[in-house]
Protein backbone atom coordinates (compact mmCIF):
# COMPACT_ATOMS: atom_id res chain seq x y z
CA UNK A 1 0.00 0.00 0.00
CA UNK A 2 2.91 2.36 0.70
CA UNK A 3 4.30 0.95 -2.50
CA UNK A 4 0.64 2.34 -4.41
CA UNK A 5 1.00 5.75 -2.87
CA UNK A 6 4.73 6.14 -4.18
CA UNK A 7 3.52 4.77 -7.67
CA UNK A 8 0.55 7.43 -7.33
CA UNK A 9 2.41 9.86 -6.30
CA UNK A 10 5.07 9.74 -8.70
CA UNK A 11 2.44 9.37 -11.49
CA UNK A 12 1.03 12.31 -10.48
CA UNK A 13 3.78 14.09 -10.50
CA UNK A 14 4.92 12.80 -13.25
CA UNK A 15 1.43 14.25 -14.87
CA UNK A 16 1.51 17.43 -13.41
CA UNK A 17 5.16 17.89 -15.35
CA UNK A 18 3.48 16.75 -18.73
CA UNK A 19 0.60 19.30 -18.61
CA UNK A 20 2.82 22.07 -17.86
CA UNK A 21 4.93 21.25 -20.88
CA UNK A 22 1.94 20.59 -22.90
CA UNK A 23 0.01 23.85 -21.68
CA UNK A 24 3.27 26.45 -22.14
CA UNK A 25 3.37 24.68 -25.63
CA UNK A 26 -0.26 25.21 -26.36
CA UNK A 27 -0.59 28.42 -24.94
CA UNK A 28 3.21 29.70 -26.06
CA UNK A 29 2.02 28.41 -29.53
CA UNK A 30 -1.71 30.11 -29.62
CA UNK A 31 0.30 33.28 -28.25
CA UNK A 32 2.46 33.03 -31.52
CA UNK A 33 -0.46 32.71 -33.71
CA UNK A 34 -1.77 35.60 -31.86
CA UNK A 35 0.84 37.88 -32.45
CA UNK A 36 1.15 36.66 -36.34
CA UNK A 37 -2.48 37.34 -36.90
CA UNK A 38 -2.35 41.45 -35.38
CA UNK A 39 1.03 41.61 -37.58
CA UNK A 40 -0.37 40.76 -40.68
CA UNK A 41 -3.74 42.48 -40.01
CA UNK A 42 -1.40 45.85 -39.16
CA UNK A 43 0.64 45.22 -42.08
CA UNK A 44 -2.47 44.78 -44.34
CA UNK A 45 -3.72 48.05 -43.12
CA UNK A 46 -0.60 50.20 -43.59
CA UNK A 47 -0.71 49.14 -47.09
CA UNK A 48 -4.19 49.85 -47.91
CA UNK A 49 -4.02 52.82 -46.11
CA UNK A 50 -0.77 53.62 -47.67
CA UNK A 51 -2.07 52.97 -51.42
CA UNK A 52 -5.80 54.99 -50.23
CA UNK A 53 -3.97 57.99 -48.84
CA UNK A 54 -1.24 58.03 -51.75
CA UNK A 55 -4.31 57.92 -54.61
CA UNK A 56 -5.85 60.56 -52.99
CA UNK A 57 -3.44 62.86 -52.67
CA UNK A 58 -2.17 62.82 -56.07
CA UNK A 59 -5.44 63.33 -57.13
CA UNK A 60 -6.05 66.73 -55.10
CA UNK A 61 -2.83 67.93 -55.32
CA UNK A 62 -3.84 68.39 -59.11
CA UNK A 63 -7.23 70.65 -58.20
CA UNK A 64 -6.31 72.74 -55.19
CA UNK A 65 -5.45 75.85 -56.08
CA UNK A 66 -5.85 78.40 -53.23
CA UNK A 67 -4.89 77.43 -49.44
CA UNK A 68 -7.52 75.75 -47.19
CA UNK A 69 -10.28 76.00 -49.71
CA UNK A 70 -11.98 73.05 -51.03
CA UNK A 71 -12.62 73.32 -55.01
CA UNK A 72 -15.69 72.73 -56.92
CA UNK A 73 -13.76 70.22 -58.82
CA UNK A 74 -12.24 68.40 -55.72
CA UNK A 75 -15.46 67.87 -54.10
CA UNK A 76 -16.22 66.56 -57.72
CA UNK A 77 -13.43 64.30 -57.11
CA UNK A 78 -14.57 63.46 -53.66
CA UNK A 79 -18.32 62.91 -53.80
CA UNK A 80 -19.55 62.60 -50.60
CA UNK A 81 -17.05 64.93 -48.98
CA UNK A 82 -18.76 67.21 -46.38
CA UNK A 83 -17.22 71.03 -45.58
CA UNK A 84 -16.95 72.19 -42.20
CA UNK A 85 -19.78 74.69 -41.03
CA UNK A 86 -22.01 73.21 -43.82
CA UNK A 87 -24.90 71.49 -44.15
CA UNK A 88 -24.37 67.95 -45.56
CA UNK A 89 -26.33 64.67 -46.83
CA UNK A 90 -25.29 61.75 -47.80
CA UNK A 91 -25.31 61.18 -51.59
CA UNK A 92 -24.63 57.72 -53.11
CA UNK A 93 -21.67 56.91 -55.34
CA UNK A 94 -20.03 54.71 -56.89
CA UNK A 95 -16.68 56.11 -56.20
CA UNK A 96 -14.58 53.71 -54.50
CA UNK A 97 -13.01 56.18 -52.07
CA UNK A 98 -16.46 56.65 -51.40
CA UNK A 99 -17.60 52.98 -50.91
CA UNK A 100 -13.92 52.33 -48.52
CA UNK A 101 -15.27 54.95 -46.18
CA UNK A 102 -18.93 53.83 -45.81
CA UNK A 103 -18.15 49.58 -45.35
CA UNK A 104 -14.34 49.55 -44.68
CA UNK A 105 -14.15 51.96 -41.66
CA UNK A 106 -12.12 55.18 -43.38
CA UNK A 107 -12.11 58.03 -42.50
CA UNK A 108 -10.72 60.71 -45.00
CA UNK A 109 -10.09 64.32 -43.50
CA UNK A 110 -9.01 67.50 -44.95
CA UNK A 111 -6.95 69.72 -42.28
CA UNK A 112 -5.94 73.55 -42.44
CA UNK A 113 -2.24 74.76 -41.71
CA UNK A 114 -3.69 74.72 -37.99
CA UNK A 115 -4.72 71.39 -37.93
CA UNK A 116 -8.57 72.64 -37.90
CA UNK A 117 -10.12 70.22 -39.84
CA UNK A 118 -11.84 71.42 -43.17
CA UNK A 119 -14.42 69.03 -44.65
CA UNK A 120 -14.01 65.02 -43.81
CA UNK A 121 -15.22 62.27 -45.57
CA UNK A 122 -17.10 59.23 -43.89
CA UNK A 123 -18.62 58.35 -40.80
CA UNK A 124 -19.44 62.29 -38.79
CA UNK A 125 -20.63 60.34 -35.56
CA UNK A 126 -16.72 60.21 -34.26
CA UNK A 127 -14.75 63.30 -33.82
CA UNK A 128 -11.36 63.83 -33.74
CA UNK A 129 -9.06 66.34 -31.90
CA UNK A 130 -8.19 69.60 -33.91
CA UNK A 131 -4.18 69.83 -33.60
CA UNK A 132 -1.83 70.31 -35.67
CA UNK A 133 -0.82 66.45 -37.19
CA UNK A 134 2.28 64.48 -36.69
CA UNK A 135 3.84 63.38 -40.01
CA UNK A 136 3.66 59.80 -39.74
CA UNK A 137 2.09 56.61 -39.06
CA UNK A 138 0.39 56.79 -35.57
CA UNK A 139 -2.71 54.94 -33.69
CA UNK A 140 -5.82 57.67 -32.10
CA UNK A 141 -8.84 57.35 -30.34
CA UNK A 142 -11.44 59.25 -31.16
CA UNK A 143 -14.49 60.80 -29.02
CA UNK A 144 -16.32 57.70 -28.49
CA UNK A 145 -13.09 55.34 -27.79
CA UNK A 146 -12.51 53.76 -31.12
CA UNK A 147 -9.82 53.26 -32.38
CA UNK A 148 -7.70 54.14 -35.64
CA UNK A 149 -4.68 53.92 -37.48
CA UNK A 150 -3.75 56.99 -39.20
CA UNK A 151 -1.66 58.50 -41.58
CA UNK A 152 -0.95 62.47 -42.43
CA UNK A 153 0.26 64.08 -45.69
CA UNK A 154 0.60 67.52 -46.27
CA UNK A 155 -0.93 69.08 -49.23
CA UNK A 156 0.25 71.63 -52.22
CA UNK A 157 -1.98 73.48 -54.54
CA UNK A 158 -0.99 73.74 -58.24
CA UNK A 159 1.97 76.25 -57.61
CA UNK A 160 3.27 74.28 -54.59
CA UNK A 161 2.23 76.37 -51.56
CA UNK A 162 1.39 75.11 -48.42
CA UNK A 163 -2.33 74.02 -48.73
CA UNK A 164 -3.12 71.82 -44.90
CA UNK A 165 -3.24 68.68 -44.83
CA UNK A 166 -4.63 65.44 -45.99
CA UNK A 167 -5.44 62.44 -43.56
CA UNK A 168 -6.67 59.34 -43.78
CA UNK A 169 -7.76 56.86 -41.05
CA UNK A 170 -8.47 53.30 -41.15
CA UNK A 171 -10.77 52.17 -38.25
CA UNK A 172 -9.95 48.65 -35.84
CA UNK A 173 -13.35 48.29 -35.32
CA UNK A 174 -13.43 44.94 -36.72
CA UNK A 175 -10.17 44.06 -35.14
CA UNK A 176 -11.13 44.63 -31.83
CA UNK A 177 -14.24 43.34 -32.55
CA UNK A 178 -11.89 39.99 -33.43
CA UNK A 179 -9.77 40.41 -29.89
CA UNK A 180 -13.02 40.31 -28.12
CA UNK A 181 -14.07 37.15 -29.44
CA UNK A 182 -10.84 35.69 -29.35
CA UNK A 183 -10.58 36.75 -25.13
CA UNK A 184 -14.42 35.26 -25.00
CA UNK A 185 -12.96 31.95 -26.59
CA UNK A 186 -9.78 32.04 -24.48
CA UNK A 187 -11.93 32.77 -20.84
CA UNK A 188 -14.05 29.23 -21.67
CA UNK A 189 -11.97 27.23 -23.78
CA UNK A 190 -8.48 27.69 -21.55
CA UNK A 191 -10.44 25.50 -18.76
CA UNK A 192 -11.71 23.31 -20.87
CA UNK A 193 -8.54 22.68 -22.64
CA UNK A 194 -6.26 22.13 -19.45
CA UNK A 195 -8.96 19.75 -18.35
CA UNK A 196 -7.95 17.85 -21.48
CA UNK A 197 -4.49 18.14 -21.18
CA UNK A 198 -4.53 17.11 -17.29
CA UNK A 199 -6.44 13.89 -18.60
CA UNK A 200 -4.38 13.24 -21.73
CA UNK A 201 -0.97 13.76 -18.82
CA UNK A 202 -2.75 11.40 -16.54
CA UNK A 203 -2.79 9.11 -19.20
CA UNK A 204 0.35 9.59 -20.62
CA UNK A 205 1.71 8.97 -17.06
CA UNK A 206 -0.04 5.75 -16.57
CA UNK A 207 1.72 4.23 -19.74
CA UNK A 208 5.14 5.97 -18.64
CA UNK A 209 4.86 4.36 -15.44
CA UNK A 210 3.45 0.87 -16.29
CA UNK A 211 6.63 -0.50 -17.21
CA UNK A 212 8.03 0.03 -14.07
CA UNK A 213 5.11 -0.65 -12.08
CA UNK A 214 5.49 -4.20 -13.87
CA UNK A 215 8.94 -4.31 -12.67
CA UNK A 216 8.56 -3.98 -9.36
CA UNK A 217 5.70 -6.63 -9.54
CA UNK A 218 8.18 -8.85 -10.38
CA UNK A 219 10.57 -7.89 -8.23
CA UNK A 220 7.94 -8.39 -5.25
CA UNK A 221 7.37 -11.81 -6.38
CA UNK A 222 11.01 -12.89 -6.82
CA UNK A 223 11.17 -11.69 -3.33
CA UNK A 224 8.39 -13.81 -2.05
CA UNK A 225 9.58 -16.88 -3.67
CA UNK A 226 13.23 -16.14 -2.53
CA UNK A 227 12.66 -15.97 0.56
CA UNK A 228 10.11 -19.10 0.50
CA UNK A 229 12.39 -21.14 -1.23
CA UNK A 230 15.15 -20.00 1.37
CA UNK A 231 13.56 -21.25 4.25
CA UNK A 232 14.14 -24.85 3.75
CA UNK A 233 17.60 -24.78 3.22
CA UNK A 234 18.28 -22.21 6.72
CA UNK A 235 16.20 -24.95 8.36
CA UNK A 236 18.38 -27.48 7.15
CA UNK A 237 21.35 -25.99 8.08
CA UNK A 238 20.58 -24.60 10.97
CA UNK A 239 19.80 -28.25 12.53
CA UNK A 240 22.86 -29.45 11.51
CA UNK A 241 24.85 -27.00 13.46
CA UNK A 242 22.44 -27.33 16.23
CA UNK A 243 23.53 -31.35 16.40
CA UNK A 244 27.25 -30.07 15.66
CA UNK A 245 26.88 -28.30 18.55
CA UNK A 246 25.41 -30.90 21.05
CA UNK A 247 28.46 -33.16 20.33
CA UNK A 248 30.65 -33.37 23.75
CA UNK A 249 34.09 -33.76 22.16
CA UNK A 250 34.34 -30.52 19.53
CA UNK A 251 36.96 -28.19 19.08
CA UNK A 252 36.67 -24.77 21.39
CA UNK A 253 37.87 -22.87 17.78
CA UNK A 254 35.27 -24.99 16.14
CA UNK A 255 32.49 -24.77 18.49
CA UNK A 256 33.35 -20.76 18.04
CA UNK A 257 32.80 -21.51 14.79
CA UNK A 258 29.86 -23.02 14.36
CA UNK A 259 27.97 -20.37 16.84
CA UNK A 260 29.24 -17.68 14.80
CA UNK A 261 27.31 -19.42 12.11
CA UNK A 262 24.38 -20.54 13.85
CA UNK A 263 23.90 -16.58 14.82
CA UNK A 264 23.83 -15.52 11.12
CA UNK A 265 21.78 -18.21 10.09
CA UNK A 266 18.96 -17.09 12.87
CA UNK A 267 19.30 -13.72 11.48
CA UNK A 268 19.32 -15.06 7.38
CA UNK A 269 15.50 -16.98 8.71
CA UNK A 270 14.20 -13.74 10.58
CA UNK A 271 15.42 -11.90 6.97
CA UNK A 272 13.67 -14.30 5.19
CA UNK A 273 10.96 -14.97 7.26
CA UNK A 274 10.12 -10.75 7.35
CA UNK A 275 10.71 -11.01 3.83
CA UNK A 276 8.18 -13.83 3.09
CA UNK A 277 5.59 -12.09 5.66
CA UNK A 278 6.28 -8.47 3.99
CA UNK A 279 5.54 -9.39 0.65
CA UNK A 280 2.35 -11.37 1.56
CA UNK A 281 1.01 -8.80 2.93
CA UNK A 282 1.70 -5.84 0.54
CA UNK A 283 -0.03 -7.88 -2.10
CA UNK A 284 -2.99 -8.74 0.39
CA UNK A 285 -2.25 -12.21 0.38
CA UNK A 286 -2.17 -12.35 3.82
CA UNK A 287 -5.89 -11.71 4.70
CA UNK A 288 -6.56 -9.70 8.37
CA UNK A 289 -8.15 -11.96 11.07
CA UNK A 290 -10.22 -9.11 12.09
CA UNK A 291 -12.32 -9.51 15.57
CA UNK A 292 -12.43 -7.60 18.84
CA UNK A 293 -9.38 -7.05 20.78
CA UNK A 294 -9.21 -5.27 23.75
CA UNK A 295 -6.13 -2.48 23.45
CA UNK A 296 -5.73 -1.93 27.37
CA UNK A 297 -4.65 -5.40 27.73
CA UNK A 298 -2.53 -5.48 24.30
CA UNK A 299 -0.29 -2.68 25.66
CA UNK A 300 -0.77 -3.72 29.26
CA UNK A 301 0.99 -7.59 28.09
CA UNK A 302 3.43 -5.84 25.96
CA UNK A 303 4.58 -3.63 28.87
CA UNK A 304 4.84 -6.86 30.74
CA UNK A 305 6.59 -9.03 28.68
CA UNK A 306 9.37 -6.86 27.38
CA UNK A 307 9.70 -5.52 30.93
CA UNK A 308 13.06 -7.85 31.47
CA UNK A 309 14.54 -6.51 28.18
CA UNK A 310 14.17 -2.98 29.53
CA UNK A 311 15.50 -3.79 32.97
CA UNK A 312 18.73 -6.04 31.12
CA UNK A 313 19.79 -2.56 28.96
CA UNK A 314 18.72 0.28 32.49
CA UNK A 315 15.78 1.86 30.70
CA UNK A 316 12.85 2.78 32.68
CA UNK A 317 9.89 1.27 30.60
CA UNK A 318 6.36 3.22 31.52
CA UNK A 319 2.92 2.47 30.47
CA UNK A 320 0.51 5.29 30.41
CA UNK A 321 -3.83 4.23 29.73
CA UNK A 322 -5.01 8.26 29.40
CA UNK A 323 -8.79 7.24 29.84
CA UNK A 324 -11.37 5.38 31.78
CA UNK A 325 -12.83 2.66 30.18
CA UNK A 326 -11.55 -0.70 28.03
CA UNK A 327 -10.94 0.04 24.68
CA UNK A 328 -11.84 -2.86 22.04
CA UNK A 329 -11.21 -2.35 18.12
CA UNK A 330 -11.70 -4.83 15.79
CA UNK A 331 -8.46 -5.67 14.47
CA UNK A 332 -5.52 -8.45 13.77
CA UNK A 333 -4.87 -8.48 17.17
CA UNK A 334 -1.30 -10.20 15.93
CA UNK A 335 -0.59 -7.94 14.20
CA UNK A 336 -1.15 -5.08 15.92
CA UNK A 337 1.02 -7.07 18.47
CA UNK A 338 4.06 -7.06 16.02
CA UNK A 339 3.27 -3.89 15.00
CA UNK A 340 3.70 -2.22 18.57
CA UNK A 341 6.44 -4.53 19.30
CA UNK A 342 8.67 -3.57 16.79
CA UNK A 343 8.06 0.12 18.04
CA UNK A 344 9.10 -0.49 22.11
CA UNK A 345 11.59 -2.84 21.09
CA UNK A 346 13.37 -0.24 18.41
CA UNK A 347 12.83 2.73 21.24
CA UNK A 348 14.52 0.65 24.05
CA UNK A 349 17.50 -0.52 21.67
CA UNK A 350 18.40 2.99 20.70
CA UNK A 351 17.76 4.70 23.77
CA UNK A 352 21.15 5.23 26.51
CA UNK A 353 21.15 3.60 29.39
CA UNK A 354 19.38 5.41 32.05
CA UNK A 355 16.85 6.52 29.47
CA UNK A 356 12.90 6.67 29.54
CA UNK A 357 10.61 4.90 27.12
CA UNK A 358 6.83 5.80 27.41
CA UNK A 359 4.46 3.81 26.20
CA UNK A 360 0.84 5.56 25.84
CA UNK A 361 -2.57 4.85 25.03
CA UNK A 362 -5.73 7.40 24.13
CA UNK A 363 -9.06 8.11 22.38
CA UNK A 364 -9.86 10.83 20.44
CA UNK A 365 -12.01 11.61 17.82
CA UNK A 366 -13.48 8.08 17.31
CA UNK A 367 -9.74 7.02 17.28
CA UNK A 368 -7.51 5.13 19.07
CA UNK A 369 -4.20 6.60 19.83
CA UNK A 370 -0.83 4.51 20.87
CA UNK A 371 1.86 6.54 21.34
CA UNK A 372 5.53 4.93 22.24
CA UNK A 373 7.96 7.82 23.09
CA UNK A 374 11.60 8.18 24.03
CA UNK A 375 14.51 10.19 25.43
CA UNK A 376 17.45 8.34 23.35
CA UNK A 377 19.24 9.52 20.74
CA UNK A 378 16.89 10.51 17.92
CA UNK A 379 16.95 10.66 14.13
CA UNK A 380 18.61 13.34 12.41
CA UNK A 381 15.84 15.41 10.15
CA UNK A 382 17.37 14.06 6.85
CA UNK A 383 16.44 10.63 7.84
CA UNK A 384 12.81 10.87 8.86
CA UNK A 385 11.86 10.72 5.48
CA UNK A 386 13.07 7.27 4.91
CA UNK A 387 12.77 5.40 7.57
CA UNK A 388 9.96 3.85 6.60
CA UNK A 389 11.48 2.08 3.51
CA UNK A 390 12.99 -1.13 3.40
CA UNK A 391 16.46 -2.22 4.52
CA UNK A 392 16.92 1.73 5.38
CA UNK A 393 19.58 2.12 7.90
CA UNK A 394 20.04 5.43 9.88
CA UNK A 395 23.42 3.73 11.04
CA UNK A 396 24.39 0.99 9.26
CA UNK A 397 26.91 0.41 11.86
CA UNK A 398 24.46 0.61 14.82
CA UNK A 399 21.56 -1.23 13.31
CA UNK A 400 23.71 -4.19 11.87
CA UNK A 401 25.31 -4.84 16.18
CA UNK A 402 21.55 -4.88 17.17
CA UNK A 403 20.34 -7.98 14.58
CA UNK A 404 18.12 -6.01 12.68
CA UNK A 405 17.33 -6.61 9.45
CA UNK A 406 16.08 -3.52 8.52
CA UNK A 407 12.35 -4.50 7.39
CA UNK A 408 10.38 -4.05 11.26
CA UNK A 409 9.58 -0.46 10.46
CA UNK A 410 8.09 -0.75 6.76
CA UNK A 411 6.69 -4.15 8.42
CA UNK A 412 4.92 -1.61 11.00
CA UNK A 413 3.87 0.91 8.16
CA UNK A 414 2.62 -2.35 5.88
CA UNK A 415 0.06 -3.45 9.29
CA UNK A 416 -0.96 -0.11 10.18
CA UNK A 417 -2.08 0.87 6.59
CA UNK A 418 -4.22 -2.80 6.30
CA UNK A 419 -5.54 -1.52 9.36
CA UNK A 420 -6.81 2.19 7.63
CA UNK A 421 -4.55 3.91 10.09
CA UNK A 422 -1.40 6.12 10.17
CA UNK A 423 1.87 6.33 11.80
CA UNK A 424 3.47 9.20 12.29
CA UNK A 425 6.88 9.75 13.53
CA UNK A 426 8.62 12.70 15.57
CA UNK A 427 11.81 13.10 16.48
CA UNK A 428 14.99 15.31 17.39
CA UNK A 429 18.90 14.42 17.62
CA UNK A 430 20.06 13.58 21.18
CA UNK A 431 16.49 14.50 22.32
CA UNK A 432 14.34 11.24 21.70
CA UNK A 433 11.83 9.82 19.06
CA UNK A 434 8.17 9.52 19.34
CA UNK A 435 5.74 7.15 16.88
CA UNK A 436 2.53 8.08 16.84
CA UNK A 437 0.17 5.18 15.45
CA UNK A 438 -3.72 6.17 14.92
CA UNK A 439 -6.12 3.46 14.61
CA UNK A 440 -10.05 4.21 12.90
CA UNK A 441 -12.31 3.26 15.71
CA UNK A 442 -15.27 2.77 13.08
CA UNK A 443 -16.11 -0.92 15.09
CA UNK A 444 -14.92 -0.06 18.59
CA UNK A 445 -16.54 -1.34 21.65
CA UNK A 446 -15.84 1.08 25.16
CA UNK A 447 -16.59 -1.19 27.93
CA UNK A 448 -16.47 1.30 31.22
CA UNK A 449 -14.82 -0.25 33.70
Amino acid sequence: MHQNQLFNRTRLQLAGFYAIAIGLITLGSGFTIHLVLIRAFSRTVDRELNTLVGTVHDTLEAVLQQPEIVSPLAMKLLPGLCVTGKECSPTKSDSKIAELTQTQGYCLRLLNLNGKEIAKLGSTKHQFNDEIPTMHWETITDDRGERYHIHTLQLKTTENRDWGYLQVAQSFHHLDEYMSSLHLMLIFGIPLAMLLIGGVSWWLSGLAMQPIYQSYQQIQQFTADAAHELRTPLAVTRIAVESALEQEIIEPETRNNLEIIQRQIHHLSRLAEDLLWLSRLTAKQLPLNLQPCCLNDLVSDLEEELAPLAIAASIDLRLEILLDQLLYLNCDGDRLYRLIANLINNAIQYTPAGGIVIISLAYLDRTAIVTIADNGIGIAPEDLPHIFDRFYRVQSDRSRSTGGTGLGLAIALAIVQAHHGTIQVESQLQLGTKFIVRLPTKLVKAIHN
